[in-house]
């Protein structure tokens, strides 16, 4: 070994020392861990063939100053040092003068494509990761020895936010990243020191993976208010990510969902064929609600409206059984009269059926994993036979075939039937897919559509924090979703559409019957615009209870929280 770099790793030792490490992999890696205000950090690169940390032989740990130190390697080494690379790894990490650690990483390799950059940290007695509300499964606790994980963007994070929370502390991670990239976020258990270990992963965009991968910026700090952190997440959203709040958005968007007091589900027709409401049927009953609260506080939200529910996605064409064009002309126009606002269901990203796809040449449209695998739409037994269908593939937006014929159809159909607004279904679908971005489909399709509709509503289902801002509305499981209920700061949302009708059921939702479910359970009245789902002849058997739930949503109104009063630097520029 060379004597200097003995030499400066024993001249530091007193302030930095090495250390061995084992997780999930089933022997000693041996990370070489560098100490820094009482925790241990250590990093790895993944490549598509292997992955890597500094190789002990070529190691240089530099102090840079009492609040900076720098871990290099010129060399890399794998399989427990039994196999060594060409390459370089640096890891840096420093204080900052509001008290937080911030971690900077890059990597590269002569011949393999760098996937990934992962930190390991020690020193922190982590109990529960916090990554989004209970409901969407955002709370985990370590306990037992066993890992807890999560990704971002997802329903579970949605934010490249954690906190760990341990017996005495909190603390919060959060990527600096100006890109929507995927961000990964775990504590799994080190055998060998018996000591949880926090990771943290950055990956590559696979649109321009290389050889070299660099980590945007880590913040890494602790005991600060959640709303801080998060508010802190917002002012990045809105200087880099264009977001605008929603109390800033132009009234023409906002005022009549600030007037609203209930959105009415008028569930179409099941996946088998089953049609729980025709277009005449539908404009019978809004005639009827409007005896009760006034037209223009009420949205009609028509899911399954172009026939058996996912069967023709993204076809999207009035049903003959149901009435037809002349009959959804009709429902519209009656709809108007009275002054509510329709709002059709989308298969959006969530569903193209193969048939489709065939005839459109775009089987090449679907969302694909990183490695270029098409995902599926097949997790759901629609008729009960205990068969799982495969409907078709989940549908990348940023596919530019795809996303013209998307912005076409919409076109299509504010033109011809004069409706108010669009759902896209499942905008949270996204991959690190290696063809085209999902996210940045989604605002190509946005912006357009405000261009040439100025005062239509584009709407969506689920999503993350970059996406929100986007649409004028949501709707998710739970609600709202966000820590700190960070969504309302930039759209609003109301109950899901499998809230069931007064006999229980969801409706065309897979969910069927639930009364008892998450979607009434999560969701928060104080915060979501509340909802009802009407099926044909509901008027006549349930018409008390009916009424008696419109009465109070007359009174309804959106509680205040502190995401959605603050005021943002980013925001006042």
């Amino acid at each position: 070994m060379n004597k200097n770099l003995v030499l400066s790793i024993l001249l530091f030792i007193n302030f930095y020392e090495t250390y061995a490490q084992f997780g999930t992999i089933g022997y000693d890696f041996k990370d070489s861990y560098v100490e820094f205000k009482g925790l241990k950090f250590a990093i790895r690169l993944s490549t598509d063939n292997n992955i890597y940390c500094p190789n002990p032989e070529q190691l240089k740990i530099k102090k840079l100053s009492e609040n900076e130190v720098v871990l290099i390697s010129n060399s890399l080494s794998s399989a427990g040092g039994q196999l060594v690379s060409e390459g370089s790894i640096e890891l840096k990490v420093s204080l900052g003068s509001d008290e937080r650690i911030t971690i900077l990483a890059q990597a590269s390799h002569p011949s393999e494509l760098g996937k990934t950059i992962l930190i390991l940290i020690k020193g922190i007695d982590v109990n529960f990761m916090v990554s989004e509300q209970p409901q969407a499964k955002g709370v985990q606790r370590f306990k037992d020895k066993k890992g807890i994980r999560v990704s971002y963007p997802s329903r579970a994070a949605t934010m490249p936010l954690v906190f760990f929370t341990t017996p005495d502390e909190e603390w919060h991670v959060l990527s600096k990243d100006r890109k929507i990239r995927r961000k990964g976020f775990a504590c799994s258990y080190d055998h060998l020191t018996n000591e949880p270990v926090v990771l943290l992963s950055h990956d590559a965009d696979m649109r321009k993976i290389s050889t070299k991968i660099k980590a945007p910026k880590w913040v890494l700090g602790k005991n600060r208010s959640r709303l801080e952190i998060v508010k802190e997440r917002c002012v990045d959203l809105e200087q880099h990510f264009g977001l605008t709040p929603y109390n800033r958005k132009q009234k023409v968007y906002t005022e009549w969902i600030d007037n609203l007091k209930v959105v009415a589900f008028l569930h179409g027709m099941h996946w088998t064929g089953y049609v729980f409401n025709t277009y005449d049927q539908m404009g019978e009953q809004l005639e009827w609600i409007t005896q009760t609260i006034n037209g223009q506080q009420i949205l009609a939200f028509l899911p399954a409206w172009d026939g058996r529910y996912y069967v023709n996605y993204p076809e999207h064409e009035p049903e003959n059984r149901m009435g037809g064009s002349q009959g959804l002309k009709r429902l519209v126009k009656k709809a108007h009269r009275l002054g509510v606002k329709v709002v059709l269901m989308f298969g959006g990203p969530n569903l193209s059926t193969f048939k489709f796809l065939k005839k459109n040449n775009m089987m090449e449209a679907g969302l694909k994993t990183p490695s270029g695998q098409v995902e599926l739409q097949n997790w759901l037994d629609w008729n009960t036979d205990l068969q799982i269908e495969t409907m078709g593939l989940i549908m990348n937006f940023g596919h530019p075939k795809y996303l013209d014929y998307m912005i076409s159809k919409t076109a299509e159909l504010f033109d011809t039937y004069e409706i108010d607004g669009v759902f896209l279904d499942g905008t949270l679908r996204w991959q690190n897919s290696p063809d085209y971005s999902a996210y940045e489909g989604l605002v190509k399709y946005t912006n357009e559509i405000r261009k040439r509709y100025p005062q239509k509503l584009v709407m969506g289902e689920d999503g993350y924090d970059a996406v929100y801002g986007l649409f004028d509305l949501f709707h998710t499981s739970g609600g709202p979703l966000g820590l700190e209920n960070y969504l309302l700061r930039y759209t609003r949302q109301f109950h899901y559409l499998a809230y069931p009708a007064e006999n229980g059921s969801a409706g065309i939702h897979e969910i069927g019957w639930s009364n008892d479910s998450h979607t009434i359970n999560n969701a928060d009245p104080k915060f979501t615009i509340p909802t009802i789902s009407l099926f044909y002849g509901d008027k006549e058997k349930y018409a008390h209870q009916i009424r008696a739930k419109l009465e109070a949503y007359k009174n309804w109104k959106i509680n205040p929280t502190p995401c959605l009063l603050y005021t943002s630097d980013a925001a006042d520029e």
